[in-house]
């Protein structure tokens, strides 16, 4: 049995380190949307009192990150490969039916 096949959670590849590793994108739970490493954390509750110190951390230092973040992107040999692996393994799946717009 795949672990798909329980969870029903996409597998992507993410960047650990220096390294590319297997990851799991959550289709439902509190961390619907978020990349992780086990898929059972998807459904696991929230600890509210370390969100809120993130959220503030964040907030301070949303800039530098934001910046750091997109140099690494743009210029970290693993951050390409990750990238051009999660375009591959897109173009492989089936395309969902898009939701119109409202005019």
């Amino acid at each position: 049995m795949l672990i798909t096949e329980v969870t029903g959670t996409p597998q992507i590849f993410g960047k650990y380190k220096q390294s590319i590793k297997r990851r799991f994108r959550c289709q439902s739970g509190p961390r619907k949307g978020r990349i992780v490493a086990d898929p059972a954390t998807c459904t696991k509750p929230i600890n509210l009192r370390k969100r809120q110190q993130f959220k503030a951390t964040r907030q301070k230092l949303s800039t530098i990150q934001g910046k750091r973040a997109s140099y690494t992107k743009k210029y970290d040999p693993t951050s390409k490969v990750v990238k051009n692996l999660n375009r591959q393994i897109q173009k492989t799946r089936p395309i969902k039916v898009r939701k119109r717009s409202k005019k």
